[in-house]
């Protein structure tokens, strides 16, 4: 594992900002025990943009608020796991996919926590359901934004500019 450069440590800074903002701005209730989430916009762009590693920290780093808010600790290692998923598929694939198909390790492990364990509050199926869905949604939207956001040279050129490197 390579040690990380201080000017990637200020980018996963960047991007942790973004996601937490993001989750500060959006974090309402839209049903029983559901919270709209857009905090992996920000782990997204880290994964993206500069690889598993930084998204992975980013993940974990945007996934305090909605743990202070929500209360499952498994929040923290499961957005992380997407940071890193995203990461590793972004090399090889569209962002878009890359996006979806990173969520599904921790969209199955959250409806493993909240449906099987139980953890944290033991909600019923109706709720569980609502959840993931509303998660598969926000992935679509964020995925749907990085494919857009990736695609745009301008965008690109001005990424490539300001970062320096980039782990595309």
């Amino acid at each position: 594992m390579s040690k990380l450069s201080s000017k990637e440590i200020g980018y996963i800074a960047i991007f942790s900002a973004l996601g937490t903002v993001l989750v500060l701005l959006t974090m309402f209730p839209i049903g029983p025990n559901i919270y709209l989430d857009l905090s992996h916009v920000g782990t997204s762009l880290s994964a993206i943009l500069l690889g598993p590693i930084a998204g992975g920290i980013t993940g974990l780093i945007v996934a305090i608020p909605p743990f202070t808010r929500i209360g499952n600790i498994l929040m923290l290692p499961l957005k992380a796991l997407t940071g890193i998923t995203i990461g590793i598929l972004s090399k090889k694939t569209r962002p878009f996919v890359a996006v979806f198909v990173g969520y599904l390790p921790e969209g199955f492990l959250t409806y493993l926590t909240l449906s099987v364990l139980k953890i944290p509050y033991g909600l019923p199926w109706p709720i569980v359901s609502s959840i993931l869905i509303k998660a598969f949604t926000e992935i679509i939207i964020i995925g749907i934004l990085m494919e857009a956001i990736m695609r745009n040279k301008g965008v690109k050129q001005f990424l490539q500019s300001k970062v320096g490197f980039l782990y595309l």
